[in-house]
């Protein structure tokens, strides 16, 4: 290790607040622990935005830079989960990390990312790079839900750009292509898919591929936040009712009407479920409207009353088929919580294809069908939930533990390898 602080810039190119999703969460997580640990590391974490800097320690802090074109400002498109920085080019951003010894991103796209190739290249700056969200398929899915809501009155045309010129697809392929390029032009990348694993390894070689994982807060999520009872009674729902909880944005890219339809179908068939959804987003009206009293959207969750509901109810339900990972699954699995999730996400594999697990593929159908035998198994209920606590007692580990072997321990290569170079 270094004996002196090693200084990295950490780039997330994404707006901090209570409703921000995984990728910036992650962020803060680790941050907070680098601010707990005794690594040699001096750690600043971007994010793009107004707010104030917070100092988590002498080491440790948050920065936060005014975007220079923000995706806020094209007020055409609908919907859009995370605004961004879409320009080539931060100009502030540029002149403060010629000060840090690696750069770190967590996209391969945007102004951030833009920005650190450029000082990179002309300052040698070691590039370390990390997989958070699968950008070329959200743009794919966005893409085509725009298409979709500006062209609605106009078939033919929304058919012409999504069937016949198959813009949605080509935007994916773009983004795919920016994504690769950035990757060719870091030392090490750091991933979790099998899929990103095989895909960095031919782009950089295997010895310059690492593997990341999510860590976990045990005293926030863990098996004493149960509150059966208190759940039951703070969200109004019938003793009799198996509950399920989804945990993210509802919309298109979370695959929430997929969820949505399948329990539709059960309902039609007077099956005791019922469905918590924790999380903000465009298809919230439309859950309630079509779920009724089936379903409890209390919006936002603080993270003490979101372990509650992992610990309480029946299982988790992750139908997203584009996750890299699943903050989500990680938290239901620390509160011993019975999860299904999308056979496409690939999340399967990063759990040790473990029996408190099960794999759903696409379609309501398959959803409900899986729903409705876990509903009539109380074998199955206890079995997923029995493998769920040995799970999160013994496979997961902190976000201190991830910091210093998945992050620092590739930081700290980099940045000696380099030393290396120069001398």
């Amino acid at each position: 290790m270094t004996l002196s602080p090693l200084r990295v810039a950490a780039l997330v190119d994404l707006p901090r607040s209570d409703h921000a999703g995984g990728h910036v969460k992650c962020w803060e997580r680790f941050a907070t622990a680098a601010a707990q640990s005794d690594l040699p590391l001096d750690l600043t974490v971007y994010f793009t935005g107004d707010a104030p800097d917070e100092v988590l320690a002498p080491h440790v802090r948050l920065r936060h830079l005014r975007p220079v074109f923000s995706t806020a400002r094209l007020k055409f498109l609908p919907y859009v989960p995370d605004h961004t920085d879409l320009a080539s080019r931060h100009p502030r951003l540029e002149r403060e990390l010629k000060h840090y010894d690696v750069i770190h991103t967590t996209d391969g796209i945007f102004a951030f990312t833009q920005t650190a190739e450029r000082v990179s290249k002309r300052l040698g700056v070691p590039l370390v790079t990390s997989f958070h969200t699968d950008t070329p398929s959200y743009t794919r899915i966005f893409t085509q839900q725009t298409i979709e809501t500006i062209f609605g009155k106009w078939p033919r045309v929304r058919h012409k750009l999504i069937e016949d010129w198959k813009i949605p697809e080509r935007q994916q392929q773009s983004m795919q292509r920016k994504l690769e390029r950035h990757v060719r032009s870091c030392r090490y990348a750091l991933v979790t898919r099998a899929e990103d694993h095989r895909l960095a390894e031919t782009l950089i070689g295997k010895e310059h591929v690492g593997h990341l994982r999510l860590g976990i807060d045990r005293e926030m999520f863990g098996t004493h936040r149960q509150d059966r009872t208190g759940v039951l009674d703070d969200y109004a729902i019938p003793e009799d009712r198996i509950l399920a909880l989804f945990v993210g944005r509802i919309d298109a890219g979370k695959n929430i009407e997929t969820l949505t339809e399948a329990i539709e179908i059960l309902l039609a068939k007077n099956a005791p479920i019922h469905l918590i959804v924790a999380g903000i987003g465009p298809f919230a009206d439309d859950v309630r409207r079509r779920l009724g009293d089936h379903v409890s959207l209390p919006g936002f969750v603080e993270p003490s009353e979101l372990a509650r509901l992992y610990a309480s109810v029946d299982l988790c339900v992750v139908p997203s088929e584009v996750e890299m990972r699943s903050m989500a699954c990680v938290e239901a699995m620390a509160c011993g919580c019975p999860t299904m999730i999308s056979s496409k996400s690939g999340i399967f594999d990063l759990f040790d294809q473990t029996p408190a697990m099960q794999v759903i593929d696409s379609g309501a159908e398959n959803w409900a069908t899986a729903l409705r035998d876990f509903m009539n198994s109380k074998n199955r209920q206890s079995a997923m939930r029995k493998a769920a606590i040995d799970y999160g007692q013994h496979h997961l580990a902190s976000w201190r533990d991830v910091l210093a072997e998945d992050l620092f321990a590739y930081w700290d290569k980099a940045f000696k390898e380099r030393q290396r170079q120069a001398a």
